[in-house]
C-alpha cells in the first residue's frame, strides 16, 4: 500500500498539521491510515491527542529491538480521530542524535519495519519527516510513493525551489513522485500573494493543493482538534479535503504501477488489536477548488 512522505527542505511550513489533518480526511473516507512520526520533537502526536510525555515510541525504541516488525506494532496506537498512529517518543538531545546516528549507519532496521507495513493491503501510510535532509529520509526513499513538499509563499522558500527540483534535496527519486502544496498561500502581503502566485504558475501540475491562510489551524492545533472537525466550511477545512483527495487519487496510481501487491500477503490490519475497533465517525465533504 502507498507509503506518502511529507517532508521539506525548510522547517516551519506547517508539515505536521497537514500530516496529521489529511490523515484524518483519508480515514473519514474509510481508508485505514497509519500516520508515523519521524521527528524527534515528537510533536504529530498533539493532534492526535497523545502524551508527549510518553517515551515509549516506533523511532526512540527501533534501536534496541530485535525485531523491527515487533517493535513498530508494539507502538501503533488508536486515536479518537480514527487514524493508527506511531509516535517518535520523547527524546532529548542525546536520544535524538542516537536516533539519528542508528538510521545512518543500519537503514535496515527501518526498512524491515516498512516492508511489513507496507505487505498488508488496505493501508496508507503517512509519514511526517524532520525538515531537511536527514537519515530518516534517505532511509524511507527505497520505499516512497509519493513525498508531499509543503512550502510557505516566502522568499526563503521561493529560494529552496531550484535547488528541490534539481534533485538536491531528494535524490534520485522520479520526479513524477515528488510534488508540492501551497500552505498560506494567501497569506496577508502584497509580496507574499505575488510569490504564491508565482509558485503555483512555475510549478504548474507539480502543485496538488493549495491550502488558504486561516485561523483557525492554529486554534485547532492548540485544542488538539482537527480543522475539519472545528470548522468543517472555513477555507482551510475545505482545502484540506481537496489536498487529501488528490494524495488518494495520486498515490493509488503510483502505488499500482510501480509496487504490485503480492499475491499472499500478511494477515489483514484487521486482526490488529488497533484496527479492531470501531470505524472513524463519517462527515459531510465539501469538496471545492481551493484556487478560487
Amino acid at each position: 500500500m502507498p507509503l506518502i512522505c511529507f517532508a521539506s527542505p525548510v522547517g516551519g511550513v506547517g508539515r505536521t498539521t497537514l500530516v496529521a489533518n489529511v490523515a484524518r480526511e483519508l480515514a473519514c473516507t474509510g481508508q485505514r491510515v497509519i500516520a508515523i512520526d519521524l521527528d524527534s520533537q515528537n510533536a504529530l502526536g498533539t493532534h492526535f491527542g497523545m502524551d508527549l510525555r510518553d517515551a515509549f515510541g516506533f523511532l526512540a525504541t527501533l534501536r534496541f529491538a530485535s525485531d523491527p516488525t515487533t517493535a513498530w506494532r508494539a507502538a501503533l496506537r488508536a486515536s479518537p480521530s480514527g487514524v493508527s498512529f506511531l509516535p517518535f517518543g520523547q527524546v532529548g538531545l542525546d536520544g535524538a542524535v542516537s536516533v539519528a546516528t542508528s538510521l545512518a549507519e543500519r537503514s535496515d532496521m527501518i526498512g524491515a519495519a516498512l516492508r511489513d507495513m507496507l505487505s498488508h493491503s488496505g493501508v496508507i501510510i503517512l509519514a511526517d519527516l524532520p525538515s531537511g535532509a536527514t537519515a530518516a529520509f534517505s532511509a524511507l526513499l527505497p520505499f516512497v510513493d509519493l513525498v508531499v513538499l509543503p512550502l510557505l509563499p516566502v522568499p526563503a522558500h521561493a529560494a529552496q525551489l531550484p535547488g528541490v527540483l534539481g534533485g538536491r534535496f531528494a535524490g534520485s527519486l522520479p520526479a513524477e513522485r515528488l510534488c508540492f502544496v501551497i500552505n498560506q498561500w494567501d497569506m496577508p502581503g502584497k509580496l507574499s500573494r505575488a510569490i504564491g502566485d508565482g509558485m503555483l504558475a512555475h510549478l504548474d501540475q507539480r502543485v496538488i493543493g493549495v491550502v488558504r491562510h486561516d485561523d483557525t489551524v492554529p486554534e485547532a492545533a492548540a485544542a488538539q482538534r482537527m480543522v475539519t472537525d472545528m470548522a468543517p466550511h472555513c477555507g482551510a477545512a475545505e482545502d484540506i479535503v481537496q489536498l487529501a483527495a488528490s494524495i488518494l487519487h495520486i498515490a493509488f496510481d503510483i502505488s499500482r504501477s510501480a509496487r504490485p501487491h503480492p499475491a499472499a500477503v500478511l494477515p489483514a490490519f484487521a486482526a490488529l488489536p488497533v484496527f479492531s475497533g470501531a470505524p472513524a465517525p463519517n462527515r459531510p465533504h465539501v469538496a471545492q477548488d481551493p484556487r478560487r
